[in-house]
């Protein structure tokens, strides 16, 4: 990294802001790590560098090797200390010159005098417990061991995820320029997709726009025939007119707001009837849950709703008997749909994954025991600012219909005959995911709504 290429999302005084309010709940010093890359094959061949999320926002420059160490009671500048590495000459000519002491902290929002070399931090600590958190990266996680720091307790880290739970005007900024680079990459994988070629090919072509906005994927891109698979790894097979293509991928600005955008297609632009049938009710279950997404409302209703709409679908379909309203009491959907209907998204693709449900669950409030429903990542009150995903799915899972116990409860409400005869054709899976901005009035801001979802749009771009 040049002394010119310091990237950071918000101005200093939004960092400076956000330490001390940090601060003002702290009762110990915090070290907040960056974290080191990660070897590949041999130490010196290394994965690209990502600093930690709540290293970056709480204004970390993005420099490997280094933290930020905020005192209690800190005003975000006074009783903050930004540590980095000390670069030697060897490693400039390899890497580049850093930049300068005046730059590195003028990005921070901190006075030259609060630079730290890291084998002066241990000096802070004599005779103090105080606490850390590092990404999960076993170097760095050692060294905060050595410095004798503790990880952070359960109420520090309930300040950082109260703060970062409500994204300000900057953060949702570089979340809507992620989210228009990964609409442009999803129309170029569109674009890309045609009988004869592979997932490799679309998953170049969303790649190549990436690239050329200077992001990264926010997560290993999902793009796959085999849209079942809810992590499908890989691209390795062909693309077949009849099949559908599922793809989940997004976008990781320079400053790491992630989008996530899901569409799914028929590789030859034309859906079956049963595709169309499928596809359209997927839909209809997202855009209620959207319309859902307002200030107050529980996100677990947002997943019933969605679940509820899934249902409805499905019996019209013929592949459920019954009331929409009991089967989603029964958990019918939970066959089909088999995840929850959304997350958190922000710094990381699922934001503030590493705190756990502490994050993604209010006080008192735990999974469900069910099958799909305990996938549900989020059971918060929505709140203006927040930022969430929606992506309902419908999918036919082999490996659930080879086990008869576990469909035995609903054998009176499923047409089996029909689910056999999409197992045998590798119906696949259809799920249909946008980026969502709760907002306190005027309903929630679709962040990826200029790439289009109805089916006869989507259909219209592949292969063109």
């Amino acid at each position: 990294m040049s002394h010119t290429s310091i990237s950071m999302t918000a101005p200093p005084e939004t960092y400076r802001r956000r330490r001390a309010v940090l601060a003002s709940h702290l009762n110990r010093p915090i070290v907040i790590f960056a974290g080191q890359p990660r070897a590949r094959q041999y130490p010196t061949n290394m994965h690209p560098f990502r600093a930690g999320s709540n290293y970056l926002y709480f204004g970390g420059p993005p420099m490997a090797g280094c933290a930020l160490l905020i005192e209690p009671g800190s005003d975000g500048e006074n009783g903050c200390t930004l540590v980095r590495p000390v670069v030697g000459f060897d490693d400039a000519v390899w890497t580049g010159e850093p930049p300068t002491d005046d730059a590195f902290a003028a990005a921070a929002g901190v006075c030259t005098g609060a630079l730290l070399a890291p084998d002066q931090v241990g000096d802070r600590f004599s005779g103090r417990i105080a606490a850390y958190i590092a990404p999960p990266c076993l170097p760095t996680v050692e060294w905060a061991k050595s410095l004798g720091l503790q990880p952070a307790d359960p109420d520090e880290i309930q300040t950082i995820i109260d703060l970062r739970l409500i994204k300000d005007e900057h953060e949702l900024k570089a979340m809507r320029f992620a989210a228009k680079v990964g609409v442009e990459a999803h129309r170029a994988a569109m674009r890309a997709t045609k009988p004869g070629r592979g997932e490799a090919d679309v998953a170049a072509a969303f790649l190549q726009v990436l690239t050329a906005h200077r992001c990264i994927e926010s997560f290993s891109s999902i793009v796959t025939v085999h849209g079942e698979v809810l992590h499908s790894e890989g691209n390795p097979n062909q693309l077949e007119a009849g099949r559908l293509l599922l793809v989940d991928a997004g976008a990781e600005e320079p400053g790491g707001y992630a989008s996530d955008i899901t569409r799914t297609y028929p590789v030859n632009g034309e859906f079956t009837p049963i595709q169309r049938q499928l596809y359209d009710t997927v839909l209809r279950a997202e855009r209620a849950a959207i319309a859902a997404c307002v200030p107050g409302k529980r996100y677990r209703d947002v997943h019933d709703i969605a679940a509820r709409a899934i249902c409805e679908g499905l019996v019209q379909a013929g592949v459920l008997k019954g009331d929409p309203a009991e089967l989603t009491a029964r958990c019918a959907h939970t066959l089909f749909f088999t995840h929850g209907v959304g997350h958190l998204i922000g710094l990381d693709v699922h934001d503030m994954e590493d705190f756990g449900d502490q994050a993604g669950y209010a006080s008192g409030r735990k999974r469900r025991p069910e099958f799909g429903n305990k996938f549900l990542r989020l059971d918060r009150d929505l709140a203006p600012g927040m930022t969430v995903t929606i992506e309902p799915g419908f999918y036919v899972v082999p490996v659930i219909w080879r086990n008869e116990e576990f469909i035995a409860p609903f054998a009176d409400v499923v047409n089996r005959k029909t689910i056999a005869a999409f197992v045998k054709a590798e119906f696949g899976g259809i799920r249909i995911e946008e980026t969502v901005h709760v907002r306190a009035s005027g309903g929630p801001e679709i962040l990826s709504a200029d790439l289009p979802n109805d089916a006869d749009a989507v259909a219209a771009i592949v292969g063109s």
